[in-house]
């Protein structure tokens, strides 16, 4: 065969090997909640990491229902959205979700965590934030926002809670200073 011939075949045969690229599976069982877990590891060839994907954790029960899927960004994908992490919970008919920033999303939101509650039409009713000490609220002693929302997906209420779940409640005037202060801490560094 001439080298021409050899290049060729060696090009097809790594092509054919990225085409089919597949994933890291391992499998674990005996998990918290008596059945098994699955971690998929995807690689840059994968179509889920060029999706934003690069790991997916899936666990199920003793009888084989999907009870927890955690999913990790790919880098790039954390970088562009500002989340790193995301799990679902599935309880019955009722779903919880829960988002975790990467840190320099966390730094100019205000929270590093969000945990929303579905109804079982797939809608929010119910969002949590959890907020950075160093945030405006937080140094007024907010560790956590909950926001409310009616069946057609309107905000109803929300409440500031502290580390102990007791309402705070804030003023106009001492938000404002907060905040001041916040900027200038920042400003000064």
């Amino acid at each position: 065969m001439n080298k021409g011939t050899l290049f060729t075949i060696a090009a097809v045969l790594s092509a054919a090997t990225v085409a089919f690229a597949k994933p890291n599976v391992r499998t674990m069982s005996g998990n918290e909640y008596g059945g098994k877990t699955e971690f998929v590891t995807y690689s840059e060839d994968d179509r889920e990491f060029k999706d934003g994907i690069s790991e997916k954790i899936t666990s199920y029960d003793s009888t084989g229902q999907i009870v927890r899927v955690e999913v990790h960004a790919a880098p790039d994908v954390a970088e562009r959205e500002g989340w790193q992490t995301r799990v679902t919970y599935y309880w019955g008919k009722k779903k919880i979700g829960e988002v975790y920033s990467t840190d320099s999303h966390s730094e100019a939101a205000g929270f590093y965590q969000t945990v929303d509650y579905l109804d079982k039409t797939g809608k929010v009713k119910k969002r949590e934030f959890y907020v950075r000490p160093t945030s405006v609220i937080g140094t007024l002693g907010v560790s956590k926002r909950v926001i409310y929302y009616d069946k057609n997906g309107n905000q109803t209420k929300f409440e500031d809670l502290d580390r102990a779940g007791n309402p705070v409640t804030i003023s106009l005037e001492d938000y404002r200073r907060a905040q001041e202060k916040v900027q200038g801490s920042v400003q000064g560094q």
